[in-house]
């Protein structure tokens, strides 16, 4: 009797290991299932980082204009300006019909592009240009006193491809926007290569007795036809390096045309000890920062948001790197 209590004990507690073991690989398989992958995180971080033009207006603001443009992946452009007071959406609406009916091209707000910002409500106009001063600028709808920048800049002719189509529109480069000098009455064809340059550079000189080199000399901009068939327009250095990279103008960006719905809650798993911690994701600053982890869940389901306003429900981590993947299929806001 005594031997058979001993089996006994020693067969539970062999059981009971295995038991144990069996139920520790169920639970590492089932977080190995559930699991982020690195191309997911990587798809939300981008989508997180993301943010288009349209979405820094602060449609409050009342004095000024916007100059901007639509420009889509296949290099269309529209250019036009806005009125800061009166309805930016219902302008952007109009906007879009009115290039779709004339040629055929349908822009949408992520297509938007600001260029200049001008505001009247200081004593002499203020001048803004650059994501940064926009930012700034739409905080609280006023420039920080009596202020006039413009900090885009032409591009040295070492960066221009005379392989490209269009007419390029060429500076003296003197520093800021205001005080650059055009270098012709008329722009120059870019097939005309650099020859061309250098001669209108001869004329320059002779008329205005001025001593300035080639290498004084820029590009501002380039008109060109894009592939839909629109008068499109290359402006200032980073539009202009795009452009020159290909001979075709893009976005230069990812689309901005899905975003998280906050606040959703995922998972961060401690491999070693089985914890589970947590953790609510309330804006796209957190969500980068709780990535970062090797081993995190999502708990299902979260939602979506596209830029018609449209939500979409998403169920497991395939439908979130479908859609995702497919971001560009939300980019058509209705109208």
């Amino acid at each position: 009797m005594k031997h058979f209590f001993k089996a006994l004990l020693i067969t539970t507690l062999f059981l009971g290991t295995l038991l144990s073991c069996s139920s520790g690989e169920e639970t590492s398989q089932k977080i190995s299932d559930e699991k982020i992958t690195s191309s997911l995180s990587d798809k939300m971080v981008e989508t997180a980082i993301s943010e288009n033009d349209y979405s820094l207006i602060n449609f409050n603001c009342i004095e000024g204009a916007i100059m901007a443009h639509f420009i889509n992946n296949q290099g269309d452009y529209a250019a036009f300006t806005l009125t800061l007071g009166e309805n930016i959406q219902e302008q952007l609406a109009v906007l879009r019909e009115s290039t779709f009916s004339t040629t055929g091209i349908r822009f949408t707000n992520d297509d938007l592009f600001l260029d200049l910002l001008i505001d009247y409500s200081t004593v002499s106009g203020g001048i803004l240009s650059g994501r940064e001063d926009f930012i700034q600028y739409f905080e609280d709808c006023s420039f920080e006193g009596d202020k006039r920048h413009h900090n885009s800049e032409p591009l040295p002719l070492s960066g221009v491809n005379y392989n490209c189509s269009g007419d390029a529109h060429y500076v003296i480069i003197e520093g800021l926007f205001f005080d650059n000098i055009p270098l012709s009455d008329n722009p120059i064809p870019l097939s005309s290569g650099i020859t061309a340059v250098e001669q209108a550079l001869l004329e320059y000189n002779n008329t205005n007795n001025s001593n300035y080199t080639i290498d004084n000399v820029g590009v501002s901009l380039v008109d060109f036809t894009s592939p839909g068939g629109t008068a499109s327009r290359a402006i200032w250095k980073s539009q202009l390096v795009n452009y020159f990279e290909d001979c075709t103008l893009d976005k230069g960006r990812s689309n901005d045309c899905i975003n998280f719905k906050y606040p959703f809650v995922i998972n961060k798993i401690n491999l070693q000890t089985d914890e589970i911690i947590p953790v609510t994701i309330t804006d796209d600053n957190e969500l980068i920062i709780n990535l970062d982890s090797a081993y995190v869940t999502i708990e299902y389901p979260i939602t979506l948001v596209a830029l018609n306003g449209d939500e979409i429900i998403v169920d497991s981590n395939e439908e979130l790197e479908t859609v995702l993947t497919n971001s560009e299929t939300y980019c058509h806001d209705e109208w």
